[in-house]
């Protein structure tokens, strides 16, 4: 009996000659690359891109940064690996990570010259032919208090001070007709407190699946002429049953439909219609 318990602590200990186990599993750390556009065209905050939305309006950038989580890889046939991402304790905390496209250049004021655009974490070695995540924050982290919370999550521009929670995304523009022109994501219909905790009818969370990426070389576009393919960016707010240029994310906003669509979103709870097409794989 003692030989076989000396044989079982030496197997355990070398991992190797004693069968297959799930600790033989390498792991390999990946830094998944990300990058905005518009069309064919990098995103700047110091150039003009014509031709953008229903109107082919032209548009400026005044910011763009966005969170996102729970990211995944996935395997030929189907099946997911989960990121374990690397806790640097500025971009990433948890299963979060935050993307910032803008530079603080230019027409993006409210930004910062700190740009991020990858997610690094690890996870088994593998081929792999595609990946998933979600587009927000998990409901548990949304109404924080941003004044003391950890980063990323206190970023005073991605926070909502009137109803105490995050903007997901903040894609700021000035377009041909309107001086500034919307899209801010986040939880609507929300209720309770900081201190308390809020419950959110309405989540707002886009779960993106794009296939055919490669994550040691591929890029994940977000493609804002895509996102925009079908809205108006020079719409005129009536200032009553329209008051904001963009999509607040609020309920029976007749901007919100088309980038909800575009995110593969339902919107005022119809449910969605169609596959994302704001995210592209080059």
């Amino acid at each position: 009996m003692a030989r076989v318990t000396l044989l079982v602590v030496a197997c355990l200990a070398a991992l190797s000659g004693c069968g297959g186990s799930d600790e033989d599993v390498v792991s390999k750390t990946f830094a998944l690359r990300f990058a905005a556009k518009v069309g064919d065209r990098p995103f700047s905050c110091t150039d003009t891109f014509d031709g953008v939305g229903t109107t082919g309006s032209s548009v400026n950038a005044l910011d763009f940064r966005m969170y996102v989580y729970d990211v995944r890889l996935v395997h030929g046939d189907g099946s997911e690996e989960p990121l374990s991402l690397e806790q640097d304790g500025q971009w990433q905390r948890d299963k979060i990570a935050f993307l910032d496209f803008e530079d603080g250049t230019g027409s993006c004021e409210t930004g910062s010259p700190e740009t991020r655009t990858e997610v690094v974490g690890t996870a088994p070695a593998g081929d792999y032919a595609g990946v998933r995540f979600n587009v927000g924050l998990p409901p548990e982290m949304n109404h924080l208090d941003a004044a003391t919370a950890p980063a990323p999550l206190n970023i005073p521009g991605m926070w909502w001070s009137w109803k105490g929670g995050y903007k997901f995304v903040r894609l700021d523009l000035i377009s041909t007709m309107n001086s500034t022109y919307f899209f801010h994501l986040g939880g609507t219909k929300c209720e309770g407190t900081v201190s308390e905790g809020y419950s959110c009818a309405a989540d707002n969370l886009a779960e993106i699946r794009i296939d055919g990426v490669d994550p040691d070389s591929s890029t994940i576009v977000f493609d804002i002429a895509r996102f925009y393919a079908e809205s108006d960016l020079d719409h005129q707010v009536d200032g009553e049953t329209d008051r904001t240029s963009g999509c607040m994310s609020f309920e029976g906003d007749p901007e919100c439909p088309p980038v909800f669509k575009a995110l593969g979103m339902g919107f005022d709870g119809v449910n969605p219609s169609a596959a994302q097409t704001a995210f592209r794989v080059e």
